[in-house]
């Protein structure tokens, strides 16, 4: 990886930071999410799923 390219990787790493969550750099279409618990996250928060940070949602990822 040249210098610019990880200068390029560390601004956009940064800014994803800012904005609260990260891209996923790999999404399989094997991911199982526990949507009982997503739903009653949601719920207690007053938002919709569609508006969960790529965080929040990582935590309702099912190993």
């Amino acid at each position: 990886m040249s210098e610019e390219e990880r200068k390029k990787m560390n601004a956009l790493d940064e800014a994803a930071e800012k904005a609260g969550g990260y891209v996923l750099n790999m999404v399989s279409k094997d991911t199982h999410y526990n949507l009982r618990e997503l739903i009653k996250y949601c719920k207690s928060k007053g938002i919709e799923p569609v508006d969960l940070t790529l965080r929040e949602l990582g935590n309702f990822i099912v190993q």
